[in-house]
């Protein structure tokens, strides 16, 4: 069986979206680790923002929401973190969710969504019906740096993300620049759809890179069209808050109740058509009541069905605390708020967390690199990877890219490109029980990777993990 807090350590580094199905605490995960990075930080020091302060929180909403525009595209391509195969991914984690669960809830694993979907299918929407039916994409989630670096792939000019990461990103603007509370922002995910639900005025929805007021909600739009087919035909699975989480298949919740009421009651209010304006009944009787012709009932995780068992510690991230008070904050509950501790796996953050989870997310969740490098003998694939620049999308020296990453932005520190080539090397061994074990060590600049003895690759490093040494044989509790 596998051990959960594992398991739940290696996805946060990954972060695809069935990982978010199955461990949701790591969708909160995401948006502290976006609020922990100095890139949106830095979004406040851009004339765009000037006078923010000033202006009405909707106005402040209205500002982001351009600059997400202007910064970011929508992508959601398969070869963008390429694919694997729905029976591997099941099997992974049938100690947490049945396969039946999964497969009646997910759109990767059998879900077939609303009529409009069902109709195209899903498969041939998103372009898998080239693949056999096993095969599934892995759409992972992208931290706020792995959107910057988008605009050094070829084929886009600026920032870009999938729906989820857009969601985290959302969030976490919302709160560092716009100063939103968190408390007013809860993020909902759908088997096909992530956006966000913001209790300001009579609720605001983003919805990919755009917002959906409650007026734009009921004028039909294309904008409020795609935000609609989520929320009319399919089932909130997870709700995400600051407080924690609800999740449609798991008896427990960790989000505050009280919360949970007021985000129900306020997006149920926001999709019911208001009905002073309407005309009476067709009977002319003014005094008979309007009939209010658009109510979506919204399929929410039920509460009366579950068990609400609040973390030990709240997060408890106010607006107006420091990127540096939140950290310490963060740090200094770990230990009792699972949420917080997964932020620094999310984050990447190699210097307070162990190298077991990261190093076997880069073994075993790279199919990019592994399947463009099938044909390139080891000497070329050296080559390759030393001419592309030494540089890091992780600005910080404590915080590491996996080889995907590496690979699709065509840069990397040292360790980053030793990463690539150790998961190369890890695929080309099919049989793990007998692979040989693959060793990293980080000392004196370098990072130096070896196999069957012998130094496969040594790149120069500016990383400073906390763990220096990292072997595929360790446990995963070992430093």
């Amino acid at each position: 069986m596998n051990d959960r807090l594992t398991e739940c350590k290696s996805a946060a580094v990954t972060l695809s979206d069935m990982e978010l199905f199955v461990f949701p605490e790591l969708m909160y995960s995401l948006v502290l680790a976006n609020i922990l990075s100095p890139r949106i930080w830095r979004w406040r020091e851009d004339p765009w923002f000037d006078n923010l302060a000033a202006m009405r929180p909707y106005k402040r909403v209205q500002r982001i929401k351009q600059f997400i525009m202007d910064h970011y595209i929508f992508n959601l391509d398969l070869e963008t973190w390429g694919l694997t195969r729905q029976q591997r991914e099941l099997e992974r984690f049938r100690d947490f969710l049945s396969p039946e669960e999964i497969s009646r809830s997910n759109a990767l694993f059998g879900y077939q969504g609303d009529s409009y979907y069902f109709d195209i299918g899903i498969r041939k929407h998103f372009g898998l019906d080239k693949y056999d039916s096993d095969v599934i994409p892995y759409w992972k989630t992208e931290t706020v740096e792995a959107m910057d670096a988008f605009r050094y792939k070829d084929g886009f000019t600026t920032g870009a993300g999938e729906c989820v990461s857009l969601a985290a990103l959302y969030a976490a603007a919302l709160f560092i620049v716009g100063e939103i509370p968190l408390e007013d922002i809860f993020l909902m995910a759908t088997p096909l759809h992530s956006q966000n639900f913001i209790l300001l005025g009579d609720g605001i929805l983003t919805n990919n890179r755009r917002i959906v007021t409650k007026p734009m909600w009921f004028n039909g739009t294309q904008i409020s069209a795609q935000a609609r087919r989520a929320l009319e035909h399919e089932r909130v699975t997870i709700v995400s808050h600051c407080s924690g989480w609800i999740h449609l298949l798991y008896p427990q919740a960790s989000i505050d109740r009280e919360q949970y009421k007021r985000f129900g009651k306020t997006l149920r209010a926001y999709l019911t058509e208001d009905c002073a304006d309407l005309p009476a009944h067709a009977d002319g009787n003014a005094s008979t009541a309007p009939i209010c012709p658009d109510i979506t009932i919204p399929q929410l995780p039920d509460e009366r069905e579950k068990t609400f068992v609040r973390e030990p510690e709240p997060l408890d991230i106010r607006v107006g605390m420091s990127r540096s008070e939140i950290r310490n904050r963060l740090e200094s509950i770990r230990a009792e708020n699972p949420t917080a501790d997964m932020a620094f796996y999310a984050f990447r953050d190699l210097s307070c967390t162990e190298a077991a989870p990261f190093f076997r997310a880069a073994l075993e969740r790279n199919p990019v690199c592994v399947k463009e490098a099938e044909p390139l003998d080891l000497a070329h694939l050296l080559r390759l990877l030393s001419s592309w620049p030494n540089h890091s999308i992780y600005d910080e020296p404590e915080r590491v890219a996996q080889p995907d990453e590496v690979w699709n932005y065509r840069r990397g520190d040292g360790l980053e490109k030793a990463l690539v080539v150790a998961s190369v090397l890890a695929s080309r061994q099919q049989d793990a029980k007998n692979r040989e074990p693959i060793r990293l060590q980080i000392a004196d600049g370098f990072a130096v990777l070896m196999q069957e003895g012998k130094t496969q690759c040594a790149f120069p490093s500016v990383k400073t993990p906390r763990d220096v040494t990292w072997s595929s044989g360790a446990r995963p509790d070992e430093s």
